[in-house]
């Protein structure tokens, strides 16, 4: 069965795990699977981790805005 593509872009900010005042922020224009904002937040984690060039153990990541921007297609089937 085909499912959605849908447009996402990702508005997060992110520290070191040691420091407490030192925040970065970042955007990541991307693809997910689901318009739910739990399910892009768990499919898109490790690419957030990976913008930051850290350890997953290394960093604290919180996401500011997930926004929508439409539907881009939809999957193929190949079975």
């Amino acid at each position: 069965m085909k499912k959605p593509i849908y447009r996402v872009v990702i508005d997060f900010e992110y520290q070191n795990k040691g420091t407490r005042t030192q925040k970065k922020q970042d955007v990541i224009d991307t693809f997910a699977f689901s318009k739910d904002h739990k399910e892009i937040e768990e499919q898109l984690m490790d690419k957030m981790i990976r913008k930051t060039r850290r350890k997953k153990e290394q960093v604290i990541i919180k996401i500011k805005n997930i926004e929508i921007k439409g539907q881009f297609g939809y999957t193929t089937d190949r079975f």
